[in-house]
């Protein structure tokens, strides 16, 4: 419908600026709703003998930049003889702006973007473009330590909200003259800027460019940060596993690009994407890297063992005691009967309740303030757990179990594949209960079938495995040092040329 001043607001946006300076007014007030929209501000001046104003959002750019950098200097050159019409946006870019960074913008869809990003846009009469000048000054959240990828060693810095910081804090970390990053706006309404950053020569050039094209052809109203980008561009949108490693530590992307993979950043978002992954990208930890060999050889084997205790011990638990009880110790499932004698509930009722009431402990803990969640802790772990053992709604056992499968899934340094395993190991347990070990290996031939399967962005998830490929000797074990190799991705050849063997 047409805007009250005559403009139709759906059609304008491909429309380039008019040549009368009172009609760009109007256009732009049609737009964002002037004057019930108090954000945004209209100012008029004179350069060159020729009118002029800036549109701009309270509160999104640097006023005083504004006042030196482009008020300042126009306001000198208005008694300046006039520039030809042809010359006029590129003589006040080049000889009367202070701003280092200038472009022109052809459209009102560009301008309303760049206007809602935090630029100022400035109109000068007769021309049929603008200049987006940048002077922002974005209130965004000072770089601090991560919250979710705690480590020992190595660096404390995380990314925050604003994505040029973020971009800054992985140039810091790597510092080549290959280090390329692209700019998207993704989104038809509300355009969100992302970054598509890759080594050149190092990344496989295939992956880029399937990144870059489904960058490109995300066509969605809205879309918010990575969590959304990454759904609608990873490769099996069913599967449980995610295809794309979430990092908020900038170290962990910079030695990620080093490996020859790409990062995905967004404004709004302190995490950066990484892919393609394996399997094994989930099951490393951010310090790894910055111990000793043995160390971290010894540390990652006990967090390996965590996630298979986490993955099969309910459901081998369960299979046993009630298809199994041949392959226990009499004297161990002797201890068994006894512990749940004064038991009502059936095995895998108790197990599932068990599970449901850690999982509602961990997700309440994560979402009440930080201040009451060790009073949760406690209260969850120990006074309900105990009140429960004495009641005889669950067996001692269980408790050990359950604590032990817990305390695994927590050893998964990644937040999304610890979910997923959450997901399988109700799977394993269940068919653990109906169809004792046999179910379980047919479910893990599934799962391990399905992980075969997959891909992420070309590169097989089993790799270096399936299909085997040379790798450094960094996947279960971390090796001496001087036997990686630099600029080796684990699916890739050990060339530092990213390309497929």
């Amino acid at each position: 419908m047409p805007d009250r001043l005559g403009f139709d607001r759906e059609s304008i946006f491909a429309e380039k600026p008019r040549i009368a300076l009172q009609e760009n007014i109007e256009a732009l007030c049609a737009i964002f709703h002037v004057p019930e929209n108090k954000d945004i501000v209209l100012r008029k001046f004179t350069i060159c003998g020729s009118n002029a104003f800036v549109c701009f959002l309270e509160g999104l750019l640097d006023p005083i930049a504004l006042s030196e950098y482009v008020l300042a200097p126009c306001l000198l050159k208005s008694e300046t003889p006039p520039v030809p019409t042809d010359k006029r946006l590129s003589f006040v870019r080049e000889e009367v702006l202070f701003a280092s960074q200038s472009r022109e913008v052809t459209t009102f869809q560009e301008i309303s973007r760049e206007i809602l990003s935090g630029m100022c846009i400035m109109f000068i009469d007769e021309c049929e473009s603008a200049i987006a000048i940048d002077i922002r000054k974005v209130p965004h959240r000072l770089v601090n330590r991560t919250n979710n990828e705690s480590v020992v060693l190595g660096s404390q810095e995380g990314f925050v909200e604003n994505l040029r910081t973020n971009i800054s804090l992985v140039r810091k970390n790597l510092q080549s003259s290959d280090l390329i990053t692209e700019m998207f706006d993704i989104g038809n309404r509300n355009a969100l800027k992302a970054a598509l950053m890759y080594v050149n020569g190092v990344t496989d050039a295939q992956a880029v460019n399937e990144a870059r094209e489904r960058l490109l052809s995300i066509d969605r109203e809205t879309v918010s940060g990575t969590g959304q980008i990454q759904q609608l561009i990873e490769d099996h949108p069913f599967s449980l596993f995610p295809q794309m490693l979430q990092t908020e530590r900038p170290d962990r992307a910079a030695q990620g690009l080093s490996e020859g993979q790409f990062a995905i950043l967004s404004e709004n978002s302190p995490y950066a994407l990484l892919a393609p992954v394996t399997i094994f990208h989930f099951m490393h930890a951010s310090d790894d890297a910055f111990m000793r060999w043995q160390y971290g050889s010894f540390l990652r084997l006990i967090r390996f063992l965590g996630i298979c205790l986490s993955l099969f011990l309910p459901a081998f638990y369960i299979a046993l005691t009630q298809y199994h009880t041949h392959l226990l110790p009499m004297n161990l499932l002797t201890s068994i009967a006894e512990a749940r004698s004064n038991v009502p509930f059936p095995i895998l009722g108790e197990i599932l309740f068990m599970e449901f009431s850690f999982n509602l402990i961990n997700e309440a803990g994560t979402r009440i303030p930080s201040q009451i969640g060790s009073a949760l802790g406690i209260v969850g772990a120990l006074i309900l757990g105990q009140a429960a053992v004495s009641a005889s709604i669950i067996s001692p056992i269980l408790i050990i179990i359950v604590a032990i499968t817990g305390l695994g899934n927590f050893a998964v340094p990644s937040y999304s594949m610890s979910v997923a395993m959450e997901i399988y190991r109700l799977f394993l347990l269940i068919a653990g209960a109906f169809f004792g070990l046999y179910g379980i290996v047919l479910v893990t031939v599934l799962m391990i079938s399905s992980i075969a399967s997959m891909r992420s962005f070309s590169s097989p998830f089993l790799s270096p495995f399936a299909p085997f490929r040379p790798h450094n000797p960094d996947l279960f074990l971390r090796l001496p040092i001087w036997l990686q190799k630099p600029f080796a991705f684990y699916s890739k050849k050990n060339t530092g040329k990213g390309t497929d063997e």
